[in-house]
């Protein structure tokens, strides 16, 4: 009896782990619910299990999965705390347009959205800031060109003077989108003063953007492109498994933990 249990929570945790995605990215009630309830199973099995071993294993995965349900629900939080304080206090000097991934020839959404939001600060400045366009070369994409390549063409297809655009062409993911560009302002700015620099970017990544620039020490402002709720949603969810991937040795180090005190708690 106490074998079927074990074997029974095996399956619904791996279930969980295989399926929330699908769940969560078409509806992030259902997932964050689903995720709830099979946190209070397990807690109620541990509680009442007379086998040790069973009520510490329950234990341990209902310990890790509400850990991860509180990252995901504070990324949301600061998400939605992020488009409360996004606001152009003075105009850029520089707008940093972060990349996304362009499978094909075409440009994704997403990024049309970023692009979108940053032809509209550009026409909307005075004194018409430089445009960086980051983003390398998709492995995977069917396309020879790189993001910013593609970004600089939707740009002057809009109307935007060459003159105002500079690509870089190196960065892969966030955190070089970011460094790469700071070594083109540099390259770009001959002014003794701090250059004014606002990263565009999309509203389910700002907490990573803001994250990661103040760890690279960034004083700069943000524009929020707006995501519809189609795409946004699976986006979040790889927003919150990236989050867990940069930390990845801190949660390394919270799951060795929590084995060890849910084994000290019933063996």
């Amino acid at each position: 009896m106490i074998f079927l249990i074990l074997l029974a929570v095996t399956i619904v945790e791996a279930m969980i782990i295989y399926k929330i995605r699908y769940v969560y990215s078409r509806q992030p009630i259902w997932g964050i619910g689903i995720v709830i309830a099979v946190i209070f199973i397990f807690y109620l099995i541990s509680n009442i299990s007379l086998n040790k071993f069973l009520g510490a294993y329950t234990f341990g995965l209902a310990s890790l999965n509400l850990f991860f349900l509180f990252i995901m629900l504070v990324y949301m939080w600061l998400m939605h705390q992020d488009q409360k304080k996004v606001n152009m206090k003075q105009e850029a000097d520089f707008l940093l347009v972060m990349g996304n991934k362009c499978m094909t020839e075409r440009i994704p959404p997403i990024l049309a959205s970023r692009l979108n939001k940053t032809i509209e600060i550009f026409k909307e400045s005075t004194n018409k800031p430089q445009i960086i366009v980051s983003g390398g070369k998709n492995p995977y994409s069917l396309s020879n060109k790189t993001e910013a390549e593609m970004m600089k063409e939707y740009l002057l297809d809009a109307g935007i003077s060459e003159d105002y655009i500079i690509l870089e062409e190196k960065a892969m993911n966030t955190i070089q989108n970011l460094e790469f560009s700071s070594i083109e302002i540099h390259r770009f700015w001959s002014k003794e003063t701090r250059p004014k620099v606002t990263i565009v970017t999309s509203d389910y990544h700002l907490p990573r953007t803001k994250l990661q620039a103040r760890r690279l020490g960034f004083k700069v402002q943000y524009a929020s492109a707006k995501t519809m709720s189609m795409l946004k949603w699976p986006a979040m969810f790889r927003e919150f498994t990236a989050l867990l991937w940069y930390d990845r040795y801190v949660i390394a180090i919270v799951v060795g933990i929590d084995v060890l005190y849910s084994l000290s708690l019933y063996i």
